[in-house]
């Protein structure tokens, strides 16, 4: 039982961290330089905010290799998700400049559906019921295809936006 549970569980990460490098790496390199809007004290530039999307990307792609060393314990397992959830609300609590507002609106959402996603595969390793187990499943793919949607339109909303 324990190694169906890792394996569940390593399952997730790659996904999960999949899903994230897939939709991160689609936001451009290449705007044009900061708006100077400074309404927004807190907001990032559109560099730092690029390079803030960049930065979580590098550590999605960190944590996927964490993840395969994982495989054999489930409380390293849950160790890399809580890493990567703490990646990812980091990501998510960032103000963006005015410009990437909407885009990365998306991503949050998507950061959103992914961390409820970690908290499913996280509930199932405690879980023994079966009924319940096939009910989370499905609530995994939910979650993750909500996910990966959301993350894959904010990703084009923020290349259309650095164009």
């Amino acid at each position: 039982m324990k190694k169906n549970i890792t394996k569940r569980i390593l399952a997730a990460l790659l996904a999960a961290a999949l899903a994230f490098s897939l939709a991160a790496c689609g936001g451009g390199e290449n705007a044009g330089g900061s708006t100077g809007d400074d309404t927004a004290s807190t907001a990032l530039t559109e560099e730092e905010y690029q390079q803030a999307v960049e930065d979580l990307s590098t550590e999605m792609s960190q944590i996927q290799t964490s993840a395969s060393e994982a495989m054999t314990d489930p409380e390293s397992a849950k160790a890399v998700l809580e890493e990567m959830k703490a990646s990812i609300n980091d990501f998510a609590s960032v103000t963006p400049p005015e410009s990437y507002a909407d885009a990365h609106e998306k991503l949050k959402s998507g950061c959103q559906s992914l961390i409820e996603f970690i908290d499913t595969v996280a509930a199932m390793t405690e879980e023994t019921d079966q009924t319940k187990l096939t009910e989370m499943s499905t609530q995994m793919g939910e979650q993750l295809q909500a996910a990966m949607t959301d993350m894959a339109e904010g990703a084009s909303m923020l290349e259309a936006a650095s164009e």
